[in-house]
């Protein structure tokens, strides 16, 4: 945690902060993360480099389309929304782990209703919008397209600016920073996750020695009808294999019609080709596929479909040619979570 927001006579402070987390504690960009210093960072490399490295399309780094007039109680597998890797990644691990663990919903950042009372909660979202940059145009295969839809370019948003006057703003007139008087620096350190290579600890396909102590399989919607992740789930799911792709495509896992009632912060780690694998696993190496984690918002039900790709991982553990995969889904949280189905495609 930066040192400029500790000091409590400062206009930066916050008392609602985890106090465990105060400086020299590293920050944890994936919310089970344990270990020295060393293996903290490596698990906190590998999380940026999934979440933001992996992740080049637009749909998968920012989340697909959600429009206006969207009945999220009767979402269904083709139609519920769904975020990207850098907010339901790296994004919320921050406000979770921010915020003071022993205050309801884990105010003040452990909560959207209560995060903007933080006032790291600017610097936070500062940085977002710098990866966003970093994303779209500082990786070694960019720059990268944001989404072209003219729903998403002409989306408006009305404030006040400095004269007090209402302006009318549309995305497609902010998605240039340099228009709007500000650029980000090359920091060196974006250097460590952007080459991190994320070392598999796995041999060869662990799907046969998964069928011999019973591991079911999961399909695809609506072929499993609701399945309960309890504290996880680990399963056998058909892959593409050898199928060709375009240069375009991307191998995508899609979590179908995940379900969750928001009454507290909840998190699902998804891992490849570890039968074992439980919310304690390290999340350094190359089976670690990404987290979806949920903030708390009591009351209300999540329904998304969840996007990750997958095929970075399959290529370095090397077991890309084949046509079925070993998936774990473990869960940090005791909300119930349910899901329709599990697809591995290119998309």
């Amino acid at each position: 945690m930066p040192a400029m927001f500790l000091p409590n006579d400062s206009s930066l402070y916050d008392a609602k902060r985890n106090q465990a987390n105060l400086p020299p504690t590293l920050v944890k960009l994936v919310p089970t993360i344990t270990g020295n210093d060393s293996e903290i960072i490596n698990q906190n490399l590998n999380a940026m480099y999934q979440d933001v490295v992996t992740n080049d399309k637009a749909e998968l780094f920012m989340g697909g389309a959600y429009v206006t007039g969207t009945d999220l109680s009767n979402s269904t597998v083709l139609s519920a929304p769904l975020g990207g890797s850098i907010e339901n990644g790296i994004h919320n691990a921050m406000h979770f782990w921010t915020g003071d663990p022993t205050q309801h919903l884990i105010q003040d950042m452990g909560t959207f209703t209560t995060a903007s009372r933080d006032p790291i909660f600017y610097a936070h979202h500062s940085n977002v919008d710098r990866l966003w940059d970093k994303w779209r145009y500082g990786l070694p295969d960019g720059p990268r397209a944001d989404h072209s839809e003219d729903d998403f370019l002409s989306a408006e948003f009305y404030f006040y600016d400095e004269n007090a006057s209402l302006v009318k703003v549309n995305v497609r007139d902010a998605l240039d920073s340099s228009k709007l008087g500000y650029s980000y620096p090359d920091l060196a350190a974006d250097e460590l996750w952007i080459n991190y290579s994320p070392p598999p600890v796995t041999s060869g396909s662990a799907v046969q020695a998964a069928l011999a102590s019973g591991v079911p399989g999961v399909g695809p919607y609506p072929q499993n009808g609701t399945i309960s992740l309890g504290s996880g789930l680990t399963a056998i799911v058909a892959a593409p294999g050898n199928q060709s792709k375009s240069s375009d495509e991307r191998e995508v896992l899609v979590i179908q019609r995940l379900t969750v009632t928001r009454d507290s912060f909840v998190a699902v780690l998804v891992l490849v080709n570890l039968p074992s694998a439980n919310s304690s696993t390290v999340t350094s190496s190359a089976e670690y596929v990404g987290t979806y984690n949920i903030i708390a918002a009591p009351g209300k039900t999540l329904t998304a479909n969840v996007k990750m790709e997958i095929g970075d991982n399959l290529q370095r553990i090397g077991i890309q040619n084949e046509t079925e995969v070993v998936l774990t889904l473990a869960v940090k949280g005791t909300q119930p979570i349910t899901i329709d189905g599990l697809l591995i495609h290119y998309e």
